[in-house]
């Protein structure tokens, strides 16, 4: 693969939200998550894991979880408007539930040298604070590729973990061990278009 084909799936990537039905063959869903295997990492520790869900009956447990949660808290905002703001909203945190895969990220502690170093000498290290997100959301950014490159369709999702605690349960997560994301796999109903992308001269700079 040449440079212009890597850009062209690169920005030909949408983030999907309709699916048709019919599930992928488990190669595929493999060949997916080994290109996120390959991922980066912070001293190659590879801290992610990946629960390919395939029951229906789990994702809709998830769903369920995810609606309930938005109702709990909806019925704590007093204002009509700003229920319904928030509802409006919240309403695209579930519709994953029309996948027929959802591949759960899950993130597993890390700590760099430089965070030990700085712990084991009383130094602070709150400026590290994401060195355990970083590998897991590079994995993320892999699989997304692979999937599209195969003509699948996924999407980053992070709203769901409104209800993180409960659908950690749900998917027997340990703690340290957490919850990252949630995406959706299958055959995309549609592509959406390209969204907007600012120049590339406005987020740049040389020095």
């Amino acid at each position: 693969m040449n440079d212009q084909e890597l850009l062209k799936v690169l920005k030909t990537r949408r983030s999907v939200r309709r699916f048709l039905p019919g599930s992928i063959p488990e190669s595929d869903i493999n060949k997916i998550i080994l290109a996120a295997s390959w991922a980066p990492s912070g001293t190659n520790h590879q801290n992610w894991h990946f629960i390919v869900i395939n029951s229906k009956a789990i994702i809709e447990a998830l769903s369920d979880t995810v609606k309930k949660t938005v109702s709990d808290y909806a019925a704590e905002i007093k204002l009509d408007s700003a229920r319904h703001g928030f509802l409006n909203y919240t309403g695209y945190f579930t519709f994953f539930r029309q996948a027929p895969h959802v591949i759960a990220v899950v993130k597993k502690p890390y700590d760099s040298i430089t965070q030990k170093l700085m712990r084991r000498y009383d130094l602070p290290d709150n400026f590290l604070t994401s060195t355990d997100v970083q590998g897991p959301a590079a994995a993320i950014q892999n699989l997304m590729l692979m999937a599209h490159a195969m003509g699948y369709g996924t999407c980053w999702m992070t709203g769901p973990l409104i209800a993180r605690e409960k659908m950690e349960s749900i998917l027997e997560i340990k703690s340290p061990d957490q919850l990252m994301a949630l995406i959706p796999l299958g055959k995309p109903e549609f592509l959406p278009p390209a969204p907007r992308r600012k120049d590339v001269e406005g987020i740049v700079e040389y020095r």
